[in-house]
């Protein structure tokens, strides 16, 4: 009788780490960008979290929470590793075209442009500080000012800046990209 308990206890956990998982995968493989690296972090998290739940309400806080343990272990993770970013895609590498696209529909030109957009994007985004990446992916997210705040532990107002500044980095690295070649 009581597993039967214990299961009943477990379902609502179980149907918010379903509805979260994929949104939190995508977050830190933005962070992380190393699809392994992010579902590894991620998998760390969740246990972490679900070791406490019985201090925490996941159901109403767990997705604050979450976000706010991802972003910390990415950035840990960033202070103890150097990254370097290869600007060659092999074929079996990850790529942003999985977004829902018609490619059908599209001219040959259309698809390398696309493609050399979403890579200098990746790039540009790979250039920016953990910080940075992080709210500007929770705000393009839908989050606001005060909840990125939140999940990267800063101020409301230090939350726009870093917003701010990633997507002036951003523009400028994409606008270098394209002038560069198109001189």
């Amino acid at each position: 009788m009581p597993q039967n308990a214990d299961r009943s206890d477990r379902h609502p956990l179980d149907a918010w780490v379903l509805n979260t998982l994929p949104r939190a995968v995508r977050y830190a493989q933005s962070l992380l960008m190393n699809s392994s690296d992010a579902d590894d972090l991620v998998h760390d998290c969740y246990c972490r979290l679900l070791q406490k739940s019985s201090r925490y309400d996941l159901a109403r806080d767990g997705t604050k929470l979450l976000y706010r343990s991802i972003t910390n272990a990415c950035i840990d993770r960033a202070r103890k590793v150097q990254r370097t970013v290869s600007i060659h895609r092999g074929d079996d590498d990850e790529s942003t075209d999985h977004m829902m696209i018609d490619t059908k529909s599209e001219t040959p030109a259309a698809i390398v442009a696309r493609r050399e957009l979403n890579d200098a994007i990746g790039l540009a985004l790979a250039g920016l500080p953990v910080e940075q990446r992080a709210a500007l992916e929770l705000k393009s997210m839908g989050y606001s000012l005060a909840e990125i705040a939140q999940a990267i532990e800063v101020s409301e107002s230090n939350a726009g800046v870093l917003v701010h500044r990633a997507r002036r980095a951003v523009a400028d690295q994409l606008k270098r990209a394209f002038d560069e070649e198109s001189a």
